[in-house]
């Protein structure tokens, strides 16, 4: 055995000759230090970063940031040289920078002994510089400040006023050493940043800065991050949630621009979508249509647009009983005789379908098969010059894929009209096909998966400016709308350019089903775009997905420039790895927070989704929140009801929570700890019990799997959920109804106006609704208006919590109000003017009386001039129910017809409760100790105050009471809710 010093340097050795000796720039101490998993590994750090850290995006030092060096040099990446090296070598010297924080130019134009050294200014600065004094720079290519500079532009540098804010810090030292508390937070948050400018940069300082002062000001969240529109934005917090939550919420948008990691766990840093290689970036402009009248398209950038290297580096093993029909269209025979050789490569047995448009050409393309084929049996057919080669193997061969499940398209392409670029188009694609036997088996091992069902080459480099919808969009629209697929030009344009490709006979159903006929294709005039050929060419991938199959495209690595853009299929494993960056389906949608109305109304911007491979059903809850302290009555409900649904369709379900107003926090991750948090996809959507934070939409997609069934909550997460449905539709699948748990009359919390128009539409779908609706009352009038097929009512029942909570006390002179200023329908100002009126009408007696708001925390001065008055804010349970006990009076105003919890809870606590009347809601009927007002207006509310104060003081006032009966109103004909007949509802829809 070596001794293991022994064996440690013959590992050094080793590290060095195999991967190189390590730049002095690559601090080792630093990379294990920082990652933990590397120092508990024992691989060399050197070996760790060069194989696996720069890929993963690891930095080298405290200041060379790998992921940002690639984003902002991309040819770098494309190089497939180590970054840092790159920088080392050449990077420095080209004047790049490696930091957003430290300039290189800049370092040594403001230190001239370092410029005419000729160091590393950063070898210098890691060296000396920084133990010197030495100050860095902002890059002028910060990848973070573009954002930035905008959003604070006339404002102070950030780094300027950090410094401004440490001289403060230090003219307060007695100040500060008078609070040993205040002092020992003060370090632990100066220990925070440290340790957060170690590892992530001084963005990422600023931008946890910003994020405490955000939850000091606002700690339950409110004032959720404003958008680029941060002054529409902060206008509209600020008149919903008040000047510190509006404050707040542009906080955590700078905060979001400074660092969009900002707040998570480093768990979730790693696993967020801004963090992986593989990036979703698109080339579009919204003009319809350029000054030579061609239809533009939405394409990947090249830098983004992956293709799957081949041939693998696995054995593809074939199918030696496999027989593939290759359908070639020969308009040019003098060259089957080399396309024969690419198909001699094909292992299996190969039929071929052979077309030309004359009786000559067919005589020497027989000629040539006699002679020099032997793999399968051949058939040549003369079909009229029309159509290129599209019409004759779609219209000509239309008989012949019924008997092959698998066929390979070719044609003898010359493309004259392009010159030298395009004079090896052909064979280009061929090489990429079945250039080698291992080439043509890796392409037929992709038809292992059966949802594969076109595979094509990566386009050919010099065609990737022209890759657009040429003058051929109204012709593809027409045809595609004929298969059921509305086109719109924002669809991601993908297509296999020079038509030659694998292909699934089943992914082809629907444009053969069309039954086109020669006649329907221009005769040939040498067209090269515009014509019926060109626009079935763009329209191969939509009708493959809308037949239920995806596609694939592949590549030889030495064909193609973009190296860092061939991704080696190294196992079978990396097959499903690899898809979630390959195939970008054509049907889905790739934009979101772009529409007018999802800028007005951020709660509506598209959730993006991806489909996923996972045959599991799930059962999904979309909620706006999933923070305890940010959840009330309804969001418990919903969750309540999501939880029983779920119990009862059993284990073979799995969970999912998707949060789509407000960031997930670790309260959230906390109280649902036998859920797992995940970021946005597309992944391989693994996990039975997920929560999922789609909060900031650009984060990524929606993994949607087949079997998913959605819980909507609110109605923009109904629109989310019935967007997902016709997504699932447009890709050939049935999905399941939408369960709808209605908790109010949800368009009338607004004006008649666009919010109006879009809540309401949600309503108009009830042949695909499963509607849940809460309270017999709300129950009568949604049923009454919109006539859902499949309903049920979920009958009030009090909170059990809080009934356990309730204890018989002696009645206070407390009148307890449910405060919240933020939701307009609870007519707060209507009901503080009330009992402003009362108590100036009555001043002795409602001296004796206190005022106690409930459910949400606001300034107290909001209330004035009311007397008595304190606000509480949102409660937990037991607090809530020792408020039930203890209070005489309780006054709840809900503008709907749903009664809403509150004043239920309050009357059957035994409270003489004070709330309104509404069309089809009488709460009176339920309690006897309920007065409902019929007109909502001040003095009505001061009358109704007046008459339950009187009857507290006569009945209830220092008498120990523990509730009150209730009288149920009659039940509306229906199904009462129970979570088992909603399981069988959505079992019996999964069996037809």
């Amino acid at each position: 055995m070596f001794p293991k010093l022994v064996l440690e340097k013959l590992s050094a050795i080793y590290v060095r000759a195999r991967y190189g000796k390590a730049p002095p720039i690559f601090d080792a101490a630093w990379y294990v230090s920082a990652y933990r998993d590397v120092a508990e590994s024992n691989i060399d750090p050197w070996l760790h970063y060069r194989c696996f850290g720069a890929k993963e995006g690891r930095r080298a030092n405290a200041f060379f940031d790998t992921q940002w060096y690639l984003q902002r040099y991309r040819d770098v990446g494309e190089s497939e040289i180590n970054p840092l090296m790159h920088y080392w070598l050449y990077g420095a010297n080209e004047g790049r920078d490696p930091h957003a924080e430290f300039s290189t130019q800049q370092y040594r134009k403001e230190n001239p002994d370092v410029a005419a050294s000729g160091i590393n200014p950063l070898y210098h600065f890691l060296k000396w510089g920084q133990h010197e004094g030495r100050a860095t720079t902002y890059s002028t290519l910060d990848v973070e400040s573009e954002g930035t500079s905008s959003a604070l532009e006339g404002h102070p540098h950030v780094s300027a006023a950090f410094e401004a804010l440490v001289l403060r810090l230090a003219e307060e030292t007695k100040l500060i050493a008078m609070n040993d508390e205040v002092l020992v937070k003060i370090r632990a948050l100066i220990a925070d940043a440290l340790r957060i400018l170690k590892d992530r940069g001084f963005s990422s300082v600023t931008a946890e800065g910003f994020l405490e002062l955000a939850k000091s000001l606002d700690p339950s969240g409110l004032g959720c991050a404003t958008t680029s529109s941060w002054v529409e934005d902060f206008r509209r917090t600020r008149k919903t949630y008040g000047e510190k939550a509006a404050l707040a919420s542009v906080l955590r948008y700078l905060a979001a621009i400074s660092d969009p990691l900002a707040g998570m766990s480093s768990s979730s840093r790693m696993a967020h979508p801004a963090t992986r290689k593989f990036r979703e970036v698109y080339e579009y402009t919204y003009s319809l249509v350029g000054g030579d009248k061609v239809v533009p398209s939405r394409r990947p950038k090249n830098e983004v647009d992956y293709a799957l290297e081949v041939p693998f580096g696995f054995a593809s093993t074939a199918n030696q009983d496999r027989v593939v029909a290759a359908i070639v269209h020969c308009f040019y025979p003098e060259v089957l005789q080399d396309m024969l050789g690419y198909f001699s490569y094909i292992p299996a047995k190969v039929d071929l379908y052979l077309s030309t448009d004359t009786p000559e050409k067919a005589a020497d393309i027989e000629r040539i098969c006699a002679r020099s084929w032997s793999k399968g049996g051949f058939e040549v057919r003369v079909f009229p010059n029309r159509g290129r080669d599209v019409a004759p193997k779609l219209v000509g061969f239309r008989d012949i894929y019924e008997h092959y499940d698998i066929f390979l398209h070719a044609h003898t392409k010359k493309s004259p009209h392009g010159g030298e670029p395009l004079s090896g188009w052909r064979d280009y694609l061929l090489a990429s096909l079945c250039g080698s036997e291992e080439i043509a088996a890796s392409a037929l091992k992709l038809f292992d998966d059966p949802q594969v069902g076109i595979v094509f080459p990566q386009h050919l480099f010099e065609l990737r400016g022209i890759l657009n919808w040429g003058y051929d969009f109204d012709d593809a629209k027409k045809l595609l709308g004929r298969m059921g697929i509305q086109l719109d030009k924002d669809r991601v344009l993908e297509f296999p350019s020079g038509s030659m490709f694998w292909g699934r006979s089943a992914a082809l159903k629907k444009l053969l089903d069309l039954d086109l006929s020669f006649e329907d294709f221009p005769e040939e005039a040498g067209q090269i775009d515009g014509t019926l050929a060109h626009a079935i060419e763009r329209s191969i991938l939509f009708a493959a997905e809308r037949a239920g199959y995806e596609w694939r495209k592949v590549i030889r690595r030495d064909l193609y420039p973009l190296a860092a853009t061939v991704l080696p299929v190294a196992c079978e494993a990396d097959l499903a790895q690899l898809r979630t960056v390959v195939y970008r389906p054509v049907l889905g949608r790739v934009d979101t927070s772009v529409l007018p109305s999802e800028r007005a109304i951020p709660e509506t911007r598209a959730i993006l989704t991806y489909p996923s491979r996972n045959p599991r059903p799930r059962i999904n809850l979309l909620t706006p929140t999933i923070n305890p302290s940010q959840m009330f009555g309804g969001v418990s409900t919903a969750v309540k009801v999501f939880t029983d649904i779920a119990q009862s369709l059993g284990d073979d379900h799995d969970r999912r929570i998707v949060a789509t107003c407000a960031p997930i926090r670790a309260e959230a991750v906390e109280a649902f700890g036998d859920y797992e948090l995940s970021s946005p996809g597309p992944s391989l959507d693994l996990t039975s019990r997920t929560l999922l934070d789609v909060y900031d939409r650009t984060a990524g997609r929606l993994d949607l799997r087949d079997a998913d069934v959605f819980v909507a909550t609110a109605w923009w997460t109904a629109r989310f959920a019935f967007e997902f449905n016709e997504t699932r539709r447009a890709m050939g699948l049935t999905p399941h109804p939408v369960i709808y748990l209605i908790q109010d009359d949800e368009p009338y919390f607004y004006g008649w106006s666009s919010k109006w128009a879009l809540a309401e539409a949600t309503y108009n779908r009830p042949e695909e609704t499963i509607a849940i609706i809460n309270s017999e009352e709300l129950y009568s009038v949604m049923q009454n208006k919109y006539n859902f097929p499949k309903s049920f009512v979920l009958p009030y029942e009090i909170n059990q919590s809080i009934k356990a909570g309730l204890r018989p006390t002696k009645r206070e002179r407390t009148i307890l109000i449910y405060g919240r200023p933020s939701v307009t329908r609870n007519a707060f100002e209507v009901l503080l003017d009330g009992i402003f009126i009362w108590q100036q009408r009555n001043p002795v007696l409602a001296s004796q009386w206190n005022i106690v708001s409930l459910g949400e925390a606001y300034p107290g001065e909001w209330a004035y001039p009311v007397q008595n008055f304190s606000v509480t804010g949102k409660a937990s349970l037991s607090e809530y129910s020792a408020c039930l006990s203890s209070a005489a009076v309780g006054i709840s105003l809900m503008l709907s017809p749903h009664p809403s919890y509150p004043p239920l809870e309050m009357a059957e606590a035994g409270l003489i409760t004070v709330t309104n009347d509404f069309p089809g809601k009488d709460l009176a009927r339920r309690y006897p100790n309920v007065i409902s007002v019929k007109l909502l207006e001040p003095n009505e509310i001061a009358l109704a105050i007046e008459c339950a104060v009187s009857r507290a003081e006569e009945l209830v006032v220092g008498v120990a009471s523990l509730g009150s009966e209730t009288t149920a109103p009659a039940r509306p004909s229906g199904a009462v809710y129970s979570p088992s007949r909603v399981a069988d509802l959505l079992r019996g829809d999964r069996a037809q």
